[in-house]
């Protein structure tokens, strides 16, 4: 399995579709928006200093935009948040927004969807405030961002939700046969402790490669709002609430088929303190806010 060449969301707007079946990461956004609101206004302030109103515009990316409502309600929230802090400015910041994802997601439902911005009031408590929301462009992105997407020094935000914890691939022993982690699809109970070491070592240089290439896109005072799973404890590796998911599907898969030999996903869910390390290593970060909400996994109830 090629990564940016086969993993996708599944396309459409239909009832099977990602656009349909993402209210949890809806639930992510809305849980961040304070900090996302924050960190707007510190990136329009710095845009503002940097070019100010028609000598240049604030860039905004969201890396893994996917596609559907969500997708929209990142652009609609970044909007809202430039125009309270515009306070209705005569020469208001242009925002310019990228939005990426790997060349197989549904770039065309993206563009169609882009007429709400027009007709609903996303942004807006009522269509009084509308007029007060910022002249705003958008474009569509393809590509990794475990590669370099950007110039030097020219993304002011840099936006991801429930996107980091996807590898850029498969780790080479498991996709080569080398080491097997039979009858799953992920980290799991009876998965051989050299298979979560090749996952946590795939985390490790996936998520140092691209805090590098964002330290490098970033304009120098940026600003990042990062939402994606993670792990409270390091201990347990074999347990929890993303491997409980991954764990069911890989039984679902066994009753449908005898063996299910050498199926394995590109996620890594690692603890919470390789992330804040990894930050302060690779950015030089002088401050790192980290805000947990517990994400909770369990069979289905009836009702």
């Amino acid at each position: 399995m090629k990564v940016e060449r086969d993993l996708h969301m599944s396309r459409g707007d239909g009832e099977d579709s990602y656009a349909s079946n993402s209210r949890l990461q809806e639930k992510s956004i809305l849980k961040t928006r304070p900090v996302l609101h924050k960190a707007v206004a510190a990136a329009h302030a710095l845009s503002l200093s940097s070019g100010g109103p028609g000598g240049g515009a604030m860039v905004v990316a969201d890396l893994g935009c996917s596609s559907g409502p969500n997708t929209l309600l990142v652009v609609s929230e970044v909007l809202a948040a430039v125009a309270m802090v515009a306070g209705g400015s005569a020469q208001p910041q242009h925002v310019q927004f990228f939005l990426n994802d790997l060349p197989g997601n549904d770039f065309n439902l993206v563009f169609r969807s882009l007429d709400l911005l027009k007709n609903k009031k996303l942004a807006a408590k009522d269509r009084r405030e509308e007029s007060l929301l910022p002249p705003y462009y958008v474009a569509g992105l393809p590509g990794s961002f475990y590669t370099r997407l950007f110039p030097d020094h020219c993304v002011h935000l840099f936006h991801s939700s429930y996107c980091l914890m996807w590898r850029s691939k498969v780790p080479d022993e498991l996709a080569g046969g080398a080491v097997l982690n039979e009858g799953h699809m992920y980290i799991w109970e009876t998965t051989p402790q050299a298979v979560v070491a090749l996952y946590r070592r795939q985390f490790q240089e996936d998520m140092s490669l691209f805090l590098r290439l964002c330290h490098r896109e970033l304009v120098p005072g940026g600003h990042m709002v990062l939402a994606f799973l993670g792990r409270k404890k390091s201990k347990d590796v074999l347990r929890g609430e993303v491997s409980y998911t991954w764990g069911l599907l890989a039984q679902a898969l066994q009753s449908l088929v005898k063996q299910v030999p050498s199926l394995n996903f590109s996620c890594a869910c690692m603890q919470v303190q390789h992330h804040v390390s990894l930050l302060l290593d690779a950015l030089h970060c002088v401050c790192v806010a980290l805000h947990a909400y517990v994400w909770h996994a369990g069979p289905c109830e009836e009702g």
